[in-house]
């Protein structure tokens, strides 16, 4: 084989990588992520409205920035579609990371007693949203799978409980996909209207995250919600991620009382045609997230004094690294870049069959929880 017969297939084999990396690799997305999420973070430091007031706040949070720029990028840009390998790992796989790191610096004590506090109140919430947006299904005239569907939806975890819920159902393909796009439609909608409402409230940090955590569908568009606090978005946001996984906590309790009565209602002993894992319910994240707050509680996530020399790059002398403050700050990049991730996930093109009777009961549904949520955080 001579040179060029060489070059020639060098060049070949090139133009194949080269032609299925972006469809096959992660980078891509991860890098677009990464880069709407600095764009966020420009974004909130611009010194005029709507990002910063003349009292000196910012009501737009770079976490929501971050998702509110993916969204107008995916749903402008269809060929983003092509970032999906990327943007998915960040969903997947950031988000999660990133709220165990919140859990740095956190208090575990603080975190039991919140959640002790709240478990009652989310239960409460998620037998009465359920409730009643399965009565109101028959007033609207919503198939009763349908409404259950987005009942769920609603009321514990956005798209993840609809998925868990529809095998015990026995829901269909184009049930379930159209209840997911109410869902995330609405969810959306919340996480504009919450910090708005807050504001207007007077909600302090604490209130306006328990609110958040209670009140709106998915984790990421709690975490967007409850970041964009005008004053302390910091405590609000790990308020309602607090509040949030309790509810997320809740989804395995919740499908197996909703089997229990779909099989009670059929007289059968199966739970239909696919099979359901109760066991993978409650996500690890929750568990990890518990530890690392644990473990900075104990003691076991200190503040570090190195003492580097003169050869160092930046300088000799004494530097303070807060391992916690590390953890729970890279936690929050991972968290902004994962938003991004949703709203290059994003599509409101799914939202155009399936008529306008279930979305008015999503919307029926998703007005209930805000205010039994807003009385029971302010309880």
């Amino acid at each position: 084989m001579d040179l060029s017969r060489k070059e020639c297939l060098f060049e070949s084999r090139l133009r194949k990588k080269m032609a299925i990396w972006p469809r096959e690799s992660a980078w891509p997305g991860i890098l677009v992520c990464a880069g709407l999420s600095g764009l966020g973070a420009y974004l909130h430091d611009l010194p005029f409205p709507p990002f910063t007031l003349a009292n000196g706040l910012h009501p737009l949070s770079t976490v929501l920035l971050a998702l509110l720029l993916g969204m107008v990028v995916r749903n402008l840009i269809p060929a983003t579609a092509r970032l999906a390998p990327g943007v998915g790992a960040m969903v997947k796989r950031g988000l999660p990371v990133g709220i165990v790191l919140l859990g740095a610096r956190l208090d575990f004590y603080d975190l039991l007693r919140v959640a002790l506090h709240i478990v009652v109140g989310a239960s409460l919430l998620i037998l009465a949203v359920v409730l009643a947006t399965w009565l109101m299904a028959r007033v609207f005239k919503v198939d009763e799978k349908l409404g259950l569907l987005i009942g769920v939806g609603t009321a514990i975890c956005g798209s993840s409980a609809i998925v868990a819920v529809a095998p015990v159902l026995e829901a269909r393909e184009e049930e379930m996909a159209y209840s997911i796009g109410v869902i995330n439609l609405l969810g959306v909608a919340a996480m504009l209207l919450f910090p708005v409402l807050g504001s207007l409230l007077g909600l302090d940090a604490a209130l306006y995250g328990v609110w958040c955590g209670l009140g709106i569908h998915a984790t990421p568009q709690v975490i967007a919600a409850g970041f964009a606090h005008t004053v302390d978005g910091q405590v609000a946001g790990e308020m309602a991620t607090i509040v949030k996984l309790v509810r997320i906590s809740l989804l395995g309790p919740a499908v197996f009382v909703l089997g229990a009565w779909y099989v009670h209602r059929r007289r059968t002993t199966t739970f239909g045609d696919r099979e359901v894992r109760f066991s993978g319910l409650a996500p690890s994240f929750v568990f990890l997230f518990l530890g690392l707050a644990l473990l900075r509680t104990l003691g076991f996530l200190p503040e570090v004094t190195l003492h580097l020399t003169d050869a160092f790059p930046m300088g000799g002398g004494d530097r303070v690294v807060d391992i916690a403050g590390v953890l729970s700050g890279t936690g929050k990049w991972v968290i902004t870049g994962a938003m991004a991730g949703v709203g290059l996930s994003t599509e409101f093109r799914a939202m155009k069959a399936g008529g306008l009777r279930p979305l008015l009961l999503g919307i029926a549904s998703a007005v209930g929880i805000g205010i039994l949520g807003l009385a029971i955080a302010s309880f």
